[in-house]
């Protein structure tokens, strides 16, 4: 059951859909998730609602009635695990708190996204994913040194970091309960999943006391030449020499093998010393060619490196659609839509995206209040005629 609103709670039921989860997607009456206005086209219908409602079946109830919180307890009982996204404490306000639910379905998993979690100080501060990304101090490093930070790609970015840990959560949550019949509270927070990625920066500061700063394009701290250097054409190219041997093909690649030999690069420590006038030299040997032909001399020498590429380039590669990465889908409204494959790929139950198109509004209120509860038509009509759903 998906309780949640907008990205990090529901994406945790999207990930779980994917691999077959029937996931029940409930929605404030006559409002629905916010999601469906982003940028829609049409009413209640926006493309990315298209994306992230995929294989689920909507209902509505507004959760403030007492008859609307009476109806999920009652789908509780038929459901492993509950997802929400809303500030700690507001499900308990209305009598569906972990304990409500519990006492329902003994061995219930609820699996809550919030911005800071369900204890600590901040535990009752709003927050987003642009909040989130700032106090794990991923936004800091976002940005050229000495300017100010920037948004760190997609500003969204933490709404979807945390679905991900919140999937593994409850995947971990049921296989406890599969050894044990018990139950559990999942908590994850968008600033301690994004924190969580920021690879050496905590034992850095703890062990040397070393602040890591915005660093723009050269990127890690301990590799060089580390980052996207221009092409003749305008594109740009993402270079990872992360060693003297990944050094020595790159020099190869270009034919300034030379620099291999120099001292001043020859090996790591001077090159991370000597990284100013080594990316200005990179600069100037990667601008004089195309793109597509810098990567290819790049295969050739087995060099790690790859296109930056914008959403247009994502399109027309192939390894994207060889990998179904990128997949069609029919959407009632938009028509053919392209978007994200499913992650990851398993060989014997790989994931699936249904060619249902997205619920409408309360679409499958009485597949489940009728034919889940078995509630009667006269009692639907009843809570349909009260608002309830």
């Amino acid at each position: 059951m998906d309780l949640g609103t907008l990205f990090a709670g529901p994406c945790i039921a999207t990930f779980l859909g994917e691999f077959g989860a029937d996931v029940i997607k409930v929605e404030q009456t006559g409002v629905g998730d916010p999601l469906r206005t982003w940028g829609a086209e049409h009413p209640g219908h926006s493309p990315i609602w298209a994306q992230e409602a995929r294989n689920k079946k909507a209902v509505t109830c507004d959760l403030r009635q007492p008859e609307g919180q009476d109806l999920i307890r009652k789908l509780v009982a038929h459901c492993d695990v509950v997802v929400e996204n809303y500030r700690p404490g507001t499900l308990e306000r209305w009598g569906i708190g972990y304990d409500d639910l519990k006492a329902v379905r003994p061995d219930v998993i609820l699996v809550r996204a919030t911005g800071y979690g369900q204890t600590g100080p901040y535990a009752s501060k709003p927050g987003f994913a642009r909040v989130g990304q700032g106090f794990g101090g991923l936004t800091y490093l976002a940005g050229e040194p000495g300017g100010p930070p920037l948004t760190p790609g997609s500003t969204t970015l933490s709404d979807y970091i945390t679905p991900i840990f919140g999937a593994f959560g409850t995947m971990l949550a049921l296989r406890h309960r599969d050894r044990t019949g018990q139950g559990q509270v999942v908590d994850v927070a968008l600033y301690e999943t994004t924190f969580r990625l920021l690879d050496t920066i905590t034992v850095d500061y703890s062990n040397r006391g070393i602040i890591r700063d915005r660093t723009g394009r050269a990127g890690a701290p301990y590799a060089a030449p580390h980052g996207q250097f221009p092409s003749k054409d305008g594109g740009w190219i993402a270079l990872a020499c992360t060693g003297d041997r990944m050094w020595q093909r790159f020099c190869k690649a270009v034919g300034r093998e030379d620099l291999a030999t120099d001292e001043r690069f020859s090996t790591l420590e001077p090159r991370l010393a000597n990284r100013v006038e080594l990316d200005a030299i990179v600069d100037s040997i990667t601008s004089q060619y195309n793109r597509e032909d810098l990567l290819a001399m790049f295969d050739r020498e087995e060099v790690a490196a790859g296109p930056v590429n914008n959403i247009e380039d994502i399109f027309n590669d192939p390894h994207y659609w060889a990998r179904e990465m990128l997949i069609k889908v029919t959407d009632p409204v938009y028509g053919e839509l392209v978007m994200p494959g499913v992650v990851p790929k398993l060989s014997e139950t790989p994931g699936t995206v249904e060619e249902l198109g997205p619920p409408v509004l309360g679409q499958h209120n009485h597949d489940i209040y009728g034919g889940l509860l078995g509630l009667s038509d006269e009692t639907l009509d009843g809570l349909k005629a009260k608002g309830v759903i």
